[in-house]
């Protein structure tokens, strides 16, 4: 293995790691190598909220940065639907589970390797947990759960599937704030 493609795997799968620890959801590592020039690896994840994927965003970039590593260029700004990181090697996808739907980037490069990452034996990053632990005592005390918030997102998406192309996931045109 060469000393590039060691290194583009040790981002991707610090990437990951990272984005296990706070809770992302069907994280994906596809391994691009002999597939594409402008990249070695993706790491896909899906957050369950705008604060979910602006937490994943965090920490991803929070311990690259940690490991000396820098994204080239970001696109995807709080509140945004998909959060894209490029690290010339590695590209991490943050999506919203309606943003990874439509896209579709693991349908389309269907030839990677891919290799799906579990939380398991991947520490929680406190500062996550404490997040969610008061966000599920203050959705008690108003009696609902994370779990309504999935299945009306659920119903909704369900219910839209027959939206026209013209409907985008979010506004183009919107400047950065």
């Amino acid at each position: 293995m060469s000393e590039k493609s060691s290194r583009s795997e040790r981002i991707a799968r610090l990437a990951a790691e990272a984005a296990l620890s706070r809770k992302a959801q069907d994280v994906l590592l596809m391994d691009l190598r002999g597939l594409a020039t402008f990249a070695d690896f993706f790491v896909l994840c899906t957050g369950t909220s705008e604060t979910h994927i602006e937490g994943i965003t965090d920490i991803v970039l929070e311990r690259l940065e940690e490991a000396g590593e820098r994204p080239w260029h970001a696109e995807g700004a709080r509140g945004a639907q998909w959060v894209l990181l490029d690290y010339v090697d590695v590209v991490v996808h943050v999506f919203s589970r309606e943003a990874r739907l439509f896209y579709g980037l693991e349908r389309l490069w269907a030839d990677a390797k891919q290799v799906p990452l579990s939380d398991e034996g991947v520490p929680v990053d406190p500062r996550w947990e404490a997040v969610a632990r008061a966000g599920e005592e203050a959705g008690a005390l108003l009696g609902f759960s994370a779990m309504d918030d999935l299945e009306a997102d659920e119903a909704l998406w369900e219910e839209d599937e027959s939206a026209s192309d013209e409907d985008d996931l979010w506004d183009w045109d919107e400047e950065e704030e």
